[in-house]
């Protein structure tokens, strides 16, 4: 039987969908709320890694209009991010 194939980087996203939860109650637990899905974001990095190797060795190739959405998603999250962090340093100062 022939092994499923999926595109480059679904098994990373996969991992820090499993990562990021598992991250907010570290951050808890340490007293940081901010800490846990930094802490989250980054044990899903080494869990998608560890997937995308084990079961996705021969990646699809992803089309020039796939890899053009996925910039453009990426762009449009980082903007937010910044904006949260602008919002939240702000929200400090003034408190």
């Amino acid at each position: 039987m022939q092994e499923k194939r999926y595109p480059k980087g679904h098994f990373m996203a996969v991992g820090i969908a499993i990562g990021l939860p598992l991250g907010i109650p570290i951050g808890l637990l340490l007293g940081m709320i901010a800490i846990g899905p930094a802490i989250g974001v980054a044990l899903g990095v080494a869990i998608g890694t560890y997937l995308e190797k084990k079961y996705n060795p021969d990646p699809l190739p992803v089309s020039p209009e796939d890899e053009s959405k996925r910039k453009k998603i990426i762009l449009v999250l980082g903007v937010i991010f910044l904006l949260g962090m602008l919002a939240l340093a702000y929200l400090v100062m003034m408190s």
